[in-house]
């Protein structure tokens, strides 16, 4: 009996019981999830450097928030705070760090004050410092004219009894999140264990490897349960996956964690944090950095819907942009968590519930060529990925206007990229995004065949993928779901799929692949049925392609080409063993 059975869902969900599913798919966030935001501060870097992006979005209004504003941004041991009328000094809102750690905020009313420019000063600094006070505190500074082993000097306090860390350059366990993917693994981390200080490339969520150290350890001391440890490293960091400071970045993103005990494992505390780099006794502006903010304690990018070509997200005023309109989707699906409101029950609370799933892989053996004239039965495949919702992951579905002809409640959202975007220029081995070396560099690559377009949507409410190549015009790939109307195998009631599109050997009946240069043009179209509302939707292209180099640089290159054990083909009949199997 594969009748379906409603269950309880939380009033913010608007997916009714006779759906044919469940609406806790989607993840609609429920009252046990709090939401946490508010406005965020920053230093006014102006337009000194052309190629600086000022994160600077509107003016400070008055001295409370001046000296809130300076709290927030520039940490320190101590905190001074003065207003002003005084037309010599900068107008606003300043803040300045002392040797010794202590801030002056200012605010100053003048409004034909003096100008904070590009001064003679400010080409001169040398000593930058920075503080950062919470589960783990921590003090950098650094000489950015130094090439030595010892040009960045840090200093870690933590408990004693337990493992604590510091991740630069992220304030997640992922450097850059990808719809609900982590391509590029965790930040470089810095752990603390006793005596033990190690140098880490964390995994997603896991513990990842060890580095080979650039650090020197100065002193690790413990006092009053306190461990203090001072170490020094470069700026630049020795590899790909260790640091590299940026004298020019006027903040690090961090995550910092502490353990349960002094053995390296699961965290029991952590959370985003961030250090300001500062030149000592310098007057810094500060501004409005916009709303940021933490959905059940994780941070929410307030940022993180591009902005058009790329997306549509932010001219449509998708709900899933921005944190204070955010109702449903990955932020709120977390490991552990009841998506039932608190007044509701939550079934089968001491029995988790458990599925399998069972794969077949299908391959063909690898036949070398028995002459340089023959190519390999095999190309090695690179993965080439796209969201249409770049780089939000995902987005919602807004309910088209009451009394609108289901036939004409249709969502649409498009995407512009080139595929010099889906590159990423490292070695093959390495990671599962990379590309390969010189895979974005068109003196050594002519551009990629795709082998494999597969779209990735919410079938219930998809109507459509189309895959262009905007330079063109030409349709690469249309996709729509296909929907179970029997009692077949795949063909049951309720069964959805979403075909691919493939390319290949046309004596097979494959379309024979086309070379899309590194600066092709591609574009994206997503449809979807908007006759109820729907949170988490994503429309991304997972790809498979082969990465056409330039002859000249196939035999420097051949090192990043190893061949791949599997080919993509047809899917052929399902036999009745395999029926068997599945049944």
């Amino acid at each position: 009996n594969h009748t379906y059975i409603p269950g309880p869902l939380p009033a913010s969900s608007r997916i009714p019981h006779d759906a044919g599913y469940n609406g806790l798919l989607e993840c609609p966030c429920s009252d046990r999830i709090p939401f946490e935001w508010g406005m965020t501060y920053a230093i006014d870097e102006g337009n000194c450097h052309d190629s600086q992006k000022t994160k600077c979005k509107e003016a400070i209004q008055n001295a409370t928030e001046c000296f809130t504003a300076v709290e927030y941004v520039i940490k320190g041991v101590h905190y001074d705070t003065k207003t002003v009328d005084d037309e010599s000094l900068p107008s606003g809102c300043t803040g300045t760090l002392s040797e010794q750690g202590i801030v002056q905020a200012v605010w100053n009313k003048a409004t034909s004050a003096t100008k904070m420019g590009h001064t003679e000063s400010a080409t001169k600094e040398t000593h930058l410092v920075g503080v950062s006070l919470g589960l783990v505190n921590m003090t950098v500074a650094m000489d950015p004219s130094s090439e030595s082993a010892t040009s960045v000097q840090i200093k870690l306090t933590g408990p004693a009894d337990k493992w604590f860390g510091v991740g630069f350059g992220s304030k997640t366990m992922c450097t850059h999140m990808e719809g609900d993917e982590c391509p590029g693994g965790g930040p470089y981390t810095i752990i603390i264990s006793g005596d033990k200080v190690e140098e880490r490339k964390l995994d997603f969520h896991g513990p990842g490897v060890v580095l080979d150290s650039s650090i020197t350890v100065h002193s690790n001391q413990v006092e009053d349960d306190i461990r203090t440890v001072t170490l020094s490293r470069p700026l630049k960091g020795p590899t790909a996956n260790h640091y590299t400071f940026d004298s020019s970045s006027p903040s690090i993103p961090l995550i910092m964690a502490t353990g349960c005990s002094l053995k390296f494992a699961q965290h029991c505390g952590h959370g985003p944090n961030q250090v300001n780099l500062l030149p000592v006794d310098t007057p810094k502006k500060l501004c409005q950095s916009g709303i940021q903010g933490t959905i059940d304690g994780q941070q929410f990018d307030n940022d993180r819907c591009a902005p058009f070509p790329n997306s549509e997200l932010l001219e449509q005023s998708n709900p899933t942009c921005h944190i204070q309109t955010y109702k449903g989707g990955l932020s709120c699906c977390r490991h552990g968590k009841s998506l039932l409101d608190k007044a509701q029950e939550i079934p089968w609370q001491d029995q988790p519930l458990e599925y399998y799933l069972k794969f077949r892989f299908y391959f063909e053996d690898y036949k070398k060529p028995s002459n340089s004239m023959e190519s390999p039965s095999h190309q090695h495949l690179i993965r080439l990925y796209w969201q249409t919702e770049a780089h939000a992951g995902e987005y919602d579905i807004v309910q088209c206007r009451e009394g609108t002809p289901p036939s004409e409640c249709v969502q649409t959202i498009t995407s512009r990229w080139t595929v010099r975007d889906m590159t990423r220029d490292c070695p093959i081995h390495d990671a599962g995004w990379c590309t390969g070396r010189g895979s974005s560099d068109s003196s050594k690559t002519d551009g990629v065949k795709l082998i494999y377009a597969g779209p990735h949507c919410h079938a219930p409410t998809c109507l459509s993928m189309d895959l262009y190549n905007a330079d063109t015009g030409q349709l690469l790939c249309h996709v729509e779901p296909i929907h179970g109307s029997g009692e077949k195998l795949y063909d049951e009631h309720g069964y959805l799929s979403i075909p691919p599109c493939l390319w290949g050997d046309t004596s097979e009946g494959l379309l024979e692949p086309q070379l899309l240069s590194l600066d092709t043009t591609l574009m994206s179209i997503k449809r979807n049925n908007s006759t109820l509302p729907h949170t988490g939707e994503m429309a991304s292209w997972q790809m498979r392609g082969i990465l056409v180099r330039k002859e000249e640089d196939k035999e420097e290159m051949r090192e990043d080409s190893v061949v791949s054990p599997a080919r993509l083909r047809r899917t052929r009949p399902v036999t009745v063993n395999e029926e068997e199997d599945l049944h």
